[in-house]
């Protein structure tokens, strides 16, 4: 489930997306639906249920979604080295909430977390011998 729509990105990047550009608005829900399918990963891995469905919780995720959506539309619709200062505080936001999501350091508002987080396997070190 996203968590934003392409008028989400178009809003933020200040653009309307047509059926004779490129992206279309097809990529960019694509790119809308790849994002929300990565956060979703992280937020699942970190405990939580997903899809999420608290209000403020889909908030929150509608604006990093947007976020990482734009990043990936302006690599797919731009050709340059350098991305825009805008399009590098996009990626920075979206980059820094799933390491704060993935360290525990950003919780879901209104979510808490189904799981203790306790990996599968863990590397358990040997006892030394005498």
């Amino acid at each position: 489930m996203a968590y934003c729509d392409v008028t989400d990105v178009e809003q933020l990047m200040q653009t309307k997306f047509t059926l004779s550009g490129h992206p279309t608005p097809t990529d960019v829900e694509e790119f809308v639906d790849f994002t929300a399918a990565n956060l979703d990963g992280v937020i699942q891995a970190s405990g939580y249920a997903t899809p999420v469905t608290v209000a403020t919780a889909i908030a929150l995720l509608k604006k990093y979604n947007s976020f990482g959506a734009a990043v990936a539309v302006w690599h797919a619709g731009y050709v340059s080295d350098t991305a825009p200062a805008r399009v590098e505080y996009w990626q920075e936001q979206y980059n820094g909430f799933i390491a704060r999501v993935r360290r525990g350091e950003q919780e879901l508002p209104g979510l808490t977390p189904t799981s203790d987080l306790q990996p599968a396997f863990e590397i358990v070190a040997f006892p030394e011998r005498v």
